[in-house]
């Protein structure tokens, strides 16, 4: 038996080059190998947010080592970086929130409403109620707000200036 079908990884690669290229919000469902690779649209959405996701935590990891005095500083810096690494990925998944309806809005507003918690306990905000404490709800959105500050989508992301680098590196 001959297997025929592309690998996940690497059409999920390809994904992202094309995304990164286009920054346009829409998924390309018209890269080679995505129709045998995922059912439909929402599913590689669902990927793209795993990505995301994945990218985002090393990147809190990493800026929380580098400042752990001041985590809510790391946190957003954090948001900076992954943004700045997967624009593509970021505008398609905010395209997917904008255009979603029924249960998936619904799905979405949960899973967004996790992230922002997260966001918030990683920036040291204590959570109180589970599974969702709509104070650290709000933090972390506040934290993802500054975040995306600088954030224009269909443009890609710049460094900050040096000055904020330097500032930065002298703190650390």
């Amino acid at each position: 038996m001959t297997w025929t079908s592309p690998r996940r990884d690497l059409v999920l690669q390809d994904v992202l080059a094309e995304v990164d290229r286009r920054l346009d919000g829409h998924l390309p469902m018209d890269v080679e190998g995505v129709g045998q690779t995922f059912r439909d649209e929402q599913t590689l959405a669902d990927v793209l947010q795993v990505r995301w996701q994945a990218a985002l935590a090393a990147q809190v990891e990493r800026a929380l080592a580098e400042a752990p005095d001041d985590p809510e500083s790391a946190v957003v810096r954090a948001w900076r970086r992954t943004v700045r690494a997967l624009p593509g990925v970021r505008m398609v998944l905010d395209g997917d929130w904008e255009r979603a309806e029924g249960q998936r809005r619904v799905t979405l507003e949960r899973r967004r409403a996790r992230q922002h918690q997260w966001l918030a306990q990683r920036a040291g905000f204590v959570v109180t109620d589970h599974p969702v404490d709509e104070a650290a709800v709000e933090f972390g959105s506040a934290l993802e707000a500054e975040g995306r500050r600088y954030y224009r989508p269909g443009q890609r992301p710049s460094p900050p200036p040096l000055l904020k680098r330097l500032k930065a590196v002298l703190a650390a």
